[in-house]
């Protein structure tokens, strides 16, 4: 069937549209925002989720994190598409040959916009209904294995565009804990082989009013100093990879992510199971320990006791500085 409508007609009406200007079309058809690249840097020790060692690690493909935008103290909204870019889904989408690793929008409406002055807020692991400025956290007693552990491990950042990217703007993620990281030592033949487990007692599982907009630890510690850790609970530890030499015997290495707390002397502190039945550790050091938010501390069971090795410092080797409580 031969259409009825004249060249002239076709002629005037792409001339009409080619005189629309953008507010005259409709809110569904509005410009596309630009939007910048996001990177997250796997090179950094402080990022995760496939832990090649006992503190590095990088993200795995189709993990998703939380997004926020903020342009000074306020959501950045799309009046157009009605879109308030707050708690957006993005994905890990695949690796980069110059390290890095690529993240995108689960659902593509949702790509986040650019502007030289916004500030993004990434958050691992998702949830819904996460408010940016004051964000209740709870870590699982389970953490025996790696999808548990990561649950419980709150990363964070708060990026800006990286200069001269005008043309191509983009954005770098350099994700930091926002829980402490417990490292447990403990003789492989101490434990029961039939269940190598230990487990951290009186642990304050819960921690409110984290504001995300921290830029550093030290900014994060202030807010912590603000938030109410309740419900002291036992958490099983997870045990990480075989059995290793230190202080020339093999060891089983257990870790826990739990909220920034102080555990008192006197206080019970570690359980692990032998074959004669559990035996427990009990902090005994000559002063109460602090546990601050993105630091490792490492712990050792020895034959007259538990020993505090102090903290990691080097993320890189698992650390080699240690002095003792």
């Amino acid at each position: 069937m031969q259409s009825r409508y004249s060249l002239s007609y076709l002629l005037l009406l792409l001339a009409t549209l080619a005189a629309c200007t953008a507010d005259d079309l409709p809110a569904a058809y509005s410009p596309r925002t630009t939007t910048p690249r996001f990177v997250i840097r796997t090179n950094s020790p402080q990022t995760r989720v496939s832990y090649s060692s006992i503190t590095a690690s990088t993200f795995n493909e189709g993990d998703v994190l939380g997004a926020f935008v903020l342009d000074g103290d306020n959501l950045v909204k799309n009046e157009h598409a009605n879109i308030t870019y707050s708690n957006i889904q993005y994905r890990v989408v695949g690796n980069g040959t110059d390290g890095t690793q690529t993240l995108a929008p689960v659902l593509p409406q949702d790509s986040l916009p650019y502007s030289s002055g916004y500030r993004y807020i990434f958050y691992y692991p998702f949830r819904e209904g996460t408010i940016y400025n004051n964000v209740t956290h709870t870590v699982q007693t389970d953490q025996r294995t790696d999808r548990l552990y990561e649950l419980s491990d709150l990363l964070w950042d708060v990026a800006t565009p990286t200069p001269g990217h005008t043309d191509d703007p983009l954005v770098e993620v350099d994700m930091d804990h926002a829980m402490s990281c417990i490292v447990l030592e403990v003789p492989e033949t101490m434990l029961n082989p039939q269940n190598p487990q230990a487990d951290m007692l009186n642990v304050c599982i819960m921690v409110s009013g984290i504001k995300l907009t921290a830029t550093s630890l030290d900014e994060l510690e202030g807010y912590y100093g603000e938030a109410e850790t309740v419900d002291a609970e036992t958490v099983q530890m997870q045990r990480f990879g075989d059995a290793v030499q230190i202080d020339n015997k093999d060891m089983y290495r257990f870790r826990v992510a739990i909220p920034a707390q102080t555990i008192k002397n006197g206080t019970g502190m570690f359980r692990i199971h032998t074959d004669q039945g559990t035996r427990t550790y009990t902090a005994a050091f000559s002063k109460e320990v602090s546990f601050y938010p993105g630091k490792y501390y490492r712990f050792t069971v020895t034959d007259t006791g538990l020993r505090f090795r102090g903290l990691i410092e080097n993320l890189d080797n698992g650390g080699d500085y240690y002095y003792e409580y």
